[in-house]
């Protein structure tokens, strides 16, 4: 087979029983003419006697394959060239956090700019290495971060060099391959019983987080704390009776809830009767699509459910079609963290439940609805999720049911 022009050979050799081949490499140093300086190396190639021996032909081959063909491509790939913060900011961030929604910009900009960066950014892409990548996540545990931002450090590298590989800016294996990390332990899921939740309804919004008058800020009333225990409490109720996701609550308008006893025209579909229409997301000030494809529907309303709601639209200020549901007295979306900070949190911590959080009622909603005798399909449905095995995830199983059905095996009355 004929070599082109420029194509690297290398140079095999035979030393005692092996085949070795000798190249050389591009460094990150630069000589006095300002061309990049090269570097002799050598690798074994395969056995030149003994069982599983090669001609010096075959071994050229397999240095070929094994190693020259690799750096042949980077030596006539430019981009790779680049280091990883000029590819990041040229072609990385245009093309894909670009596209990314909200959360996902937010998410590659805060790990690239405080992570990834700081100490990958000036390695070539040429020459990154899965050391460089273990090095990094190994320092970023030692200095106390958790396991899962270590995991996102290591996927967002990750993402980098497969665009890379994408553009051909870079070649072989990516360098996040074979990085080991700790064991992940995911935090226990739980849920909370129809009981609690009921209790978490009363309470919050009653509360006064900041009872003194600062920074221009007036004192709440009676009339405020009630008007709040009311908009809250129907969002605690209909999270853990429907499991939207806070993003879809907050992206929920008036016309994509339907409370009447017939069908109506919504974005071009008919909506059921006492249903709902999730199409939308709220995320960090901004309206945006849903998480997925799965997570466009519709879902029933219980009689609990259209019932809060009907209350709310009763005494809710803004009742315009595209006014949100759970709208602020600016008559914008609620701010989910704002909320949870000043409200969700210390009523959680008052009913005994400081482990409340928006994705507890999630799983709430999943194990209340599991408790009722939903499918696991209908639970799919219902709660938007890819796959049923996502579903099972979300449901835990309440201890004494459990226990009630344990005591139907064997003979509880019998004493061995």
């Amino acid at each position: 087979m004929a070599r082109r022009r420029g194509q690297r050979k290398g140079y095999v050799f035979r030393k005692g029983p092996s085949w070795f081949v000798q190249y050389r490499v591009d460094t990150a140093e630069v000589d006095a003419s300002g061309k990049f300086k090269r570097l002799k190396d050598a690798a074994y190639v395969a056995p030149a006697t003994g069982p599983g021996k090669v001609t010096k032909k075959q071994a050229e081959r397999i240095a070929w394959e094994e190693y020259l063909c690799r750096l042949d491509q980077m030596s006539t790939r430019p981009q790779s060239m680049k280091t990883v913060r000029e590819f990041v900011r040229e072609r990385f961030e245009p093309d894909v956090v670009w596209s990314c929604k909200p959360s996902g910009k937010a998410h590659y900009g805060y790990i690239l700019k405080n992570h990834v960066l700081p100490v990958l950014g000036e390695i070539r892409l040429r020459d990154m290495r899965p050391a460089h990548v273990q090095d990094l996540v190994r320092a970023k545990l030692e200095s106390g971060l958790s396991i899962q931002t270590v995991v996102h450090i290591r996927n967002a590298v990750s993402a980098v060099f497969r665009h890379a590989k994408r553009l051909q800016a870079y070649s072989g294996d990516l360098p996040t391959e074979g990085v080991r990390l700790p064991e992940l332990v995911h935090a226990q899921k739980r849920a909370l019983t129809w009981e609690q939740v009921k209790l978490l309804a009363q309470v919050i919004g009653r509360m006064e987080p900041k009872p003194l008058k600062k920074h221009g800020q007036r004192m709440r009333t009676a009339e405020d704390m009630e008007a709040a225990n009311l908009k809250l409490g129907v969002l605690v109720t209909v999270l853990a009776i429907t499991g939207l996701r806070i993003g879809e609550a907050m992206g929920l308008r008036w016309r994509r809830v339907n409370l009447d006893d017939t069908h109506v025209l919504v974005d071009g579909r008919l909506l059921k009767p006492y249903s709902l229409l999730v199409c939308e997301n709220y995320v960090r000030g901004r309206y945006g699509t849903v998480k997925s494809k799965n997570s466009y529907r519709e879902v029933p309303l219980s009689t609990e459910a259209w019932y809060q709601l009907a209350r709310l639209k009763a005494a809710a200020q803004f009742t315009g079609p595209d006014d949100p549901v759970f709208s602020s007295g600016a008559g914008r979306p609620l701010d989910q963290h704002n909320v949870a900070a000043r409200f969700l949190r210390p009523a959680a911590q008052r009913v005994g439940c400081p482990w409340v959080s928006w994705h507890v009622l999630r799983h709430t909603a999943s194990t209340l609805a599991d408790q009722a005798g939903l499918s696991v399909a209908e639970l799919q449905r219902v709660l938007g999720h890819s796959t049923a095995e996502m579903t099972l995830h979300y449901t835990h199983a309440e201890i004494e049911r459990v226990r009630e059905r344990l005591e139907k095996i064997g003979d509880p009355g019998k004493v061995n």
